[in-house]
Order: structure tokens, then C-alpha cells, then sequence
């Protein structure tokens, strides 16, 4: 029976709202048209501040692997081998258990897979996100060389004012000089780092052995500190893997300025590659290189208008794999590097408000998407 009276008043319901729409057709357009506005306002706000997120795959969805930043060196600084990003459907299976000319190859592919390029003018505003400094919270972005303390926002000219350097100069790159609409390994973020005046006396000079802050050596090398030198090497190390036309050398000739050469492809060389390899166990991965390197392969920026900038897409195989330096460069095997049982533990791991601010992409929201 009360089923019978439902549908009597369902049929009423349903004719006298047709008689209304008949009557006055333009209230019902109306209604429906602000239904559809403030639903359209909602999804908005909702996607806005984030609750959206997992529909959508942006910021949240962006976890930093905590698997990467595990790893142990022994007392002559070689990293010992891992099955870390090894496994089956993980970023570096593909070149599991290969070496030397093998390793490049495969390595060359990977970082190359799925690689979005970035405009050098967006990349402006994507290292005001990905080289925040995460010794004050991530309330500065981080200068390389001298740690200098950089703003937040992009600051092309005046007071507070900072660039974008090039780790493997411009000049060397075999291309010609870049603009903001360049999208070429002139704009790769994993080479480009935030950077204050210390960029002019770097300008294109070579990386040189030294000590203690950056400064230059002689008239055409340059040492870039003791706590950056690390993070200099793996960047040469990756540009050497993506870019199969680059070369790493010791022939100093070769790195000292040409202008017959410069921005040609018979002056892309970088070095020293002895060098850069004794850094690259001196200076060992931080949590600044991997909260960075993480920010490139999956992080949104913003540019000022709002635009989101969408991720660069590929990671520096060196910083997620630093022992894969010596199977390269060092003509090691993999059963070299394999750590003894009786060898102490004395792996790199972060504590755990470190672990709380690079694991938890919320907080880089919350930081970085303000």
C-alpha cells in the first residue's frame, strides 16, 4: 500500500513540476544554471586546496621513495651495491645487474623515458620549489657554492636578485645560448641550480681540486666547496648518461676556455673525471639532492600567474645510486662492491624529523605550493 502511495505522489510531483517548467521555463534555466555554478565553484576550491588530489594525481600523490637515501660506504668511500629500484616495475630494473658500456646504455634510456622538458623560463620557478634548503624548513632556497640564503620567489634584477647556473656551463654544452622559450639540455633542471653572484666568478671555468669554500683556481679552474663538490659530480655524472655527446675528461686542454669552441659541439667537454669521482665518495648524497631530485621527477611548481608547471619526469640515476659511479667509471664489478657481512653498519638514514619532512609531500605542499 505505501508503495502505491509513493508512486501516486512521485507521478504528482513529477506532473506538477512539468506544469511549472511550462509556466515559467526561464526560473528553471536559472536554477539549474546556479546549480551547475556552485558546483563548478566547489570542485574548484575542493581541487585547489588539495582534497581533490588523489583523483587527480598531483601534489599528494607525489611521495618521495624512502627506499633512496639508504646506503653505506666503506672506509675508501665506495658505495656498496644494493638491489634497491631493482625489482620488477621499479624505476632502474632495466639495468639490474649490468656494467660499464651496458650500464650507460641501458641508464641512457631510462633517464630519457618519460622526460618532459621544461622551458628555461619555467625553470625559473621550478628551482624556487626543488632547491629549498631543508636546514631552515624549507623556508629558503639554496645557493650552490656558498649556501648562500636565496628567496623564495624569483628575483631576475635588483636587490635579492638570483640566476640560474648552468653546473655544465652553457658555453659547453654544444648549443647556443639559452633563452627562457629553450627547451633543450640547456633547460634540463637536474643541471641548473639556484645561484647568487658566486655565478660570475664560476663563469665557465673547470672544476679543480681544492679545499675548504669555493673559490678559483689559477686562472681557469674552479673548486666548488667541500659541500658542494659531491653534489657536482653526480650532476656531470647525469648529464653524461642523457646527453650521449658530452664527454668527461682529464685532458685539461680540452676543459681550459676556447671561444673557437665555445657553444660548438668540439668544446662539450667537463671534467676532471678523476676528480669527480674522489668527490663523489667525499661528498656523499644528502638530503637536499634527494628531496631535490625527487621535486624534478615528480613535483608540480607554480609560476607567479598560477600556471602549474608539470614534472620534469626523470631522475639522476647517481643520487638514487651512487655506487653505479664505480661499475661505470671505476671498472669495478658488482661482486666488488657487495658488503661483507662483518663490515659496520654505518648507513646513510635520515632521522626523524628528516624523515617527517622529506617523505610527507603534504608538508611540500603546504611549504612550496603556497
Amino acid at each position: 500500500m505505501s508503495r502505491k502511495i509513493n508512486n501516486k505522489t512521485k507521478k504528482k510531483v513529477q506532473r506538477n513540476a512539468k506544469k511549472l517548467f511550462r509556466k515559467r521555463p526561464l526560473v528553471f534555466v536559472i536554477l539549474l544554471m546556479l546549480l551547475i555554478a556552485a558546483a563548478l565553484t566547489f570542485l574548484y576550491f575542493a581541487y585547489e586546496e588539495g582534497y581533490l588530489d588523489g583523483l587527480f594525481n598531483r601534489e599528494d600523490n607525489n611521495t618521495i621513495d624512502t627506499n633512496y637515501g639508504h646506503f653505506e660506504q666503506n672506509e675508501d668511500g665506495y658505495y656498496y651495491y644494493t638491489d634497491i629500484g631493482f625489482s620488477e616495475g621499479e624505476y632502474y630494473h632495466e639495468a639490474k645487474d649490468l656494467v660499464g658500456e651496458d650500464l650507460i646504455k641501458e641508464l641512457n634510456i631510462l633517464v630519457n623515458e618519460n622526460f618532459n622538458p621544461i622551458s628555461y623560463g619555467d625553470a625559473r620557478y621550478v628551482l624556487s620549489y626543488s632547491d629549498r634548503n631543508p636546514n631552515d624548513n624549507f623556508e629558503s632556497v639554496r645557493g650552490i657554492y656558498d649556501n648562500d640564503i636565496i628567496s623564495t620567489t624569483w628575483i631576475g634584477t635588483g636587490q635579492g636578485s638570483w640566476q640560474r647556473e648552468h653546473v655544465w656551463p652553457n658555453s659547453k654544452l654544444g648549443i647556443p645560448r639559452v633563452n627562457n622559450n629553450s627547451k633543450n639540455l640547456g633547460s634540463d633542471l637536474h643541471n641548473l641550480r639556484a645561484i647568487t653572484g658566486i655565478n660570475q666568478t664560476r663563469s665557465n671555468r673547470y672544476f679543480a681540486a681544492g679545499s675548504g669554500t669555493a673559490t678559483t683556481v689559477g686562472s681557469q679552474g674552479f673548486y666548488p666547496g667541500d659541500e658542494h663538490k659531491g653534489d657536482v659530480a653526480r650532476i656531470l655524472f647525469y648529464m653524461i648518461v642523457m646527453y650521449d655527446f658530452l664527454e668527461l675528461t682529464d685532458d685539461v686542454s680540452l676543459l681550459e676556455n676556447d671561444p673557437d669552441t665555445n657553444y660548438t659541439l668540439d668544446g662539450t667537454y667537463q671534467g676532471l673525471l678523476s676528480l669527480l669521482i674522489n668527490w663523489h665518495k667525499e661528498d656523499p648524497v644528502d638530503e637536499f639532492e634527494i628531496a631535490r631530485n625527487e621535486f624534478i621527477y615528480s613535483g608540480y611548481a607554480k609560476d607567479p600567474n598560477g600556471k602549474v608547471i608539470t614534472p620534469q619526469g626523470n631522475r639522476n640515476p647517481f643520487i638514487d645510486k651512487p655506487e653505479l659511479v664505480h661499475l661505470i667509471w671505476e671498472d669495478m664489478s658488482i661482486s666488488d662492491l657487495i658488503k661483507p657481512e662483518e663490515v659496520e653498519d654505518t648507513s646513510f638514514k635520515f632521522n626523524n624529523n628528516q624523515i617527517k619532512l622529506i617523505t610527507h609531500f603534504s608538508y611540500f605542499k603546504q611549504v612550496l605550493i603556497n
